[in-house]
């Protein structure tokens, strides 16, 4: 939840009343009797459990039947005006983790799982997933994977209880980045993330996301999600960027700015239209600077072939997800499948671009082309 001043009820006392909770369009009416409010009673915490997924669209209001007052309250808590509990705060109490990890598809390129098993050893994970289960959602309907990979309000307030989702990608390549990482972020959680080396580049500021390669072991990462777990300030700091003004990273600003697609926005292409578009403009300028050329007759310059690369879209080659290759036994599943998945898919890329740079268009061919690829890596070998 971000440390922007959020209302909660200044403790009210004698009159039967109701506090109006919003979150977004949705209202809900909660009553209470005499004996006063405060940020610890039922009722207040009922409240923001109700909005705690989506906390900057929230608010708190106070009708008091019989008196003038009806409006939001400034932050106020128990005696001595401390700030209200967190949601999240109260989660832990009733047992709940401080750590999250929500995988259902386990044999990945990036062993996510073998780092998450280790790390489990230092810190209370709780795994909804069928990778390393260890809890169950609360319905059947979250259990579904077609719910968990949307943004159902269900799913997104029972995940909003926790403080850290790890979020760590399938694969590890440059520019993949998925919800795994945006999704704690829109919550008000922390993401604590594997995956794109570039995700630097794209935050808000300097402290919203924990970074898992950042540290020498899962036990060192353990011992850093304790202190923030036990500590709110300092955990409250990793969302401060959700406050007015709080955004400091200027290129992504300026990427916001200067896009030329949209979300949520009817005004602007989607990002999927958005690339489309991206594709024609580069291809219709690719062809009147073609016509350009066969019109003056070599004056103009032929313009200049874009052939994507290895580094466009290319992934390093799979590491474990803890420990080395040298310390895999000969029959790791992962070790058999992904290394050699890795190999494998670069002598089909190079075959396929023999057969285009030769004019081959006979697809029996192919193999012929990836049996001399496979003879040419042995004899280097």
């Amino acid at each position: 939840m971000p440390s922007v001043a959020h209302p909660v009820i200044l403790s009210l006392g004698g009159q039967l009343g109701f506090i109006a909770v919003r979150c977004g369009h949705s209202r809900r009416r909660e009553r209470y009797r005499r004996g006063g409010l405060t940020a610890a009673s039922p009722v207040v915490q009922r409240g923001w459990e109700s909005c705690q997924w989506s906390p900057r669209q929230s608010r708190l209001l106070v009708s008091v039947p019989g008196s003038r007052f009806k409006g939001a309250l400034p932050v106020r808590g128990e005696r001595g005006g401390k700030a209200a509990p967190l949601p999240k705060e109260a989660w832990r109490r009733r047992g709940y983790g401080p750590v999250l990890y929500l995988q259902s598809h386990c044999d990945v390129p990036s062993d996510r799982d073998r780092y998450v098993r280790e790390l489990m050893k230092y810190i209370q994970v709780d795994s909804y997933g069928k990778c390393l289960h260890n809890r169950e959602l609360p319905s059947e309907r979250l259990r579904d994977t077609s719910t968990a990979t949307t943004e159902d309000a269900e799913f997104m307030t029972f995940i909003a209880r926790y403080k850290f989702h790890l979020a760590l990608e399938n694969a590890i390549c440059d520019d993949y980045m998925t919800e795994k990482l945006w999704r704690p972020m829109h919550l008000g959680a922390v993401p604590v993330y594997r995956g794109s080396p570039a995700v630097r580049d794209w935050m808000p500021n300097n402290l919203s996301i924990i970074l898992i390669d950042d540290f020498d072991s899962p036990q060192e990462l353990a011992k850093y999600l304790d202190f923030l777990d036990k500590n709110g300030e300092e955990y409250l700091k990793y969302l401060e960027y959700k406050n007015v003004g709080g955004i400091k990273n200027q290129f992504l600003l300026e990427s916001l700015e200067k896009r030329e697609w949209g979300v949520n926005d009817m005004t602007l292409p989607n990002y999927l239209n958005g690339f489309e578009c991206f594709i024609c403009d580069k291809e219709n300028t690719r062809v009147k600077e073609e016509q350009e050329h066969k019109k003056s007759r070599g004056k103009i310059p032929a313009p200049r072939p874009h052939i994507a690369q290895f580094k466009h879209m290319g992934c390093p080659m799979p590491t474990p997800g803890f420990g080395s290759v040298e310390d895999l036994s000969e029959g790791d599943s992962w070790k058999e499948m992904w290394l050699q998945d890795y190999w494998q898919s670069l002598d089909q890329g190079e075959a396929l671009t023999a057969m285009i740079h030769r004019n081959e268009s006979h697809q029996g061919r192919f193999w012929d082309y990836m049996h001399e690829i496979f003879l040419k890596r042995t004899r280097q070998h």
